[in-house]
């Protein structure tokens, strides 16, 4: 006998339990499968919110709705869970060159900007013991999401719902028709594959453009005899990002490789990150290293994320594709991905996956 719900979800990183948590606060009936984190890039995502990106400080024209929905959804988190994940910190953002200003100088001006950019600095002005030859800027609205903490407890809070099994799917497991979608003994209205960088491996979603982004970065602590304010207490961003975490410990990355995608820290990585940190700290003698992390980032060719409907199959859907921009995307994606499943609200047009034809 077949066991019956509305929602199928296959994955429970980032994008699989914000919308799960979505689904079921509007009373749906949800049921995720996950394999245990096997392959989830959120279980060793170091959660770092930055709406500025790269080299030149873009921003989504959506980001003002992104940290909004940020907010509101932590908000939501904290009264269930009596704790914090989402913990707001200020940025020192350094010039990797003279030139970098002048995108400091554009981009600030422009509209949608408002609030993000700080003031600008010179090569000692940082206030952070840091090396900053061309100066930088301090940036706002930017922080971290403890994600090992927030899986956990959506996990614990999907299997007291009895909506959470730890098991993996096979795609031939998976039988999609006009009105129904099974699984083995499940079945459901319909089937959302959350499944990050595994995605491009999905016969009915892999034709999508996904560009997987393997990242290792390192985990830190503070030396016993560390030199007093010879570790930055906020947030560093140069050519490496250095994060005062909300365990006591720091996070220092990233790397990005699109060739090996696979889960295994790598002496060449390790190395790399060192070095980042000798040019990035004015006192790198402090920290000392506690472990190497990797995962998969589900980036896209475009950039934007995979939502919405496969077009032959309509209880099919894909929930996906957010590269390093999860922890500050996915709340307001997901608020949308449940209007779209649950109201038929349109998808927004950048992430819709109808774009592709």
């Amino acid at each position: 006998m077949h066991e019956s719900y509305d929602f199928l979800i296959i994955g429970q990183g980032l994008a699989g339990s914000l919308l799960a948590w979505r689904l079921i606060r509007r009373g749906r009936r949800v049921l995720v499968l996950d394999d245990n984190h096997r392959t989830a890039a959120s279980r060793v995502a170091a959660g770092l919110v930055n709406p500025l990106a790269g080299m030149r400080f873009n921003h989504s024209p959506r980001i003002g709705r992104w940290l909004e929905a940020l907010a509101g959804l932590h908000d939501e988190l904290a009264r269930e869970a009596g704790r914090r994940f989402s913990h707001p910190q200020p940025m020192v953002r350094l010039f990797r060159s003279p030139q970098q200003a002048r995108f400091y100088e554009r981009n600030r001006a422009r509209p949608g900007s408002e609030g993000l950019f700080g003031d600008r600095f010179g090569p000692e002005g940082s206030g952070q013991p840091v090396k900053a030859p061309h100066g930088g800027f301090h940036q706002h609205h930017t922080g971290h999401v403890d994600l090992p903490a927030l899986l956990a407890f959506i996990a614990r809070w999907l299997e007291a719902r009895q909506a959470l099994r730890r098991e993996a799917v096979a795609y031939g497991q998976i039988e999609p028709g006009r009105d129904r979608v099974s699984c083995g003994e499940l079945e459901a209205e319909h089937l959302i594959f959350c499944e990050g960088y595994r995605g491009m491996e999905n016969p009915w979603f892999g034709h999508l453009p996904f560009a997987p982004d393997k990242g290792e970065f390192l985990v830190l602590e503070k030396r016993p005899r560390a030199l007093p304010g010879g570790v930055p207490n906020t947030i560093v961003n140069g050519a490496h990002w250095l994060l005062p975490h909300a365990d006591g410990r720091y996070r220092l990355g990233a790397t990005h490789d699109h060739h090996r995608l696979d889960q295994r820290a790598t002496a060449e990585g390790r190395k790399k990150l060192e070095q980042g940190m000798r040019d990035l700290l004015l006192h790198p003698e402090s920290l000392r290293l506690v472990d190497q992390q990797a995962g998969v980032r589900p980036a896209t060719g475009d950039r934007k994320p995979f939502l919405g409907t496969h077009p032959e199959q309509p209880r099919l859907h894909i929930f996906n594709g957010f590269g390093a921009h999860g922890s500050l995307a996915i709340p307001w994606y997901s608020k949308r991905m449940a209007e779209w499943l649950l109201e038929g609200k349109p998808l927004p047009e950048e992430a819709d996956i109808g774009r592709f034809g």
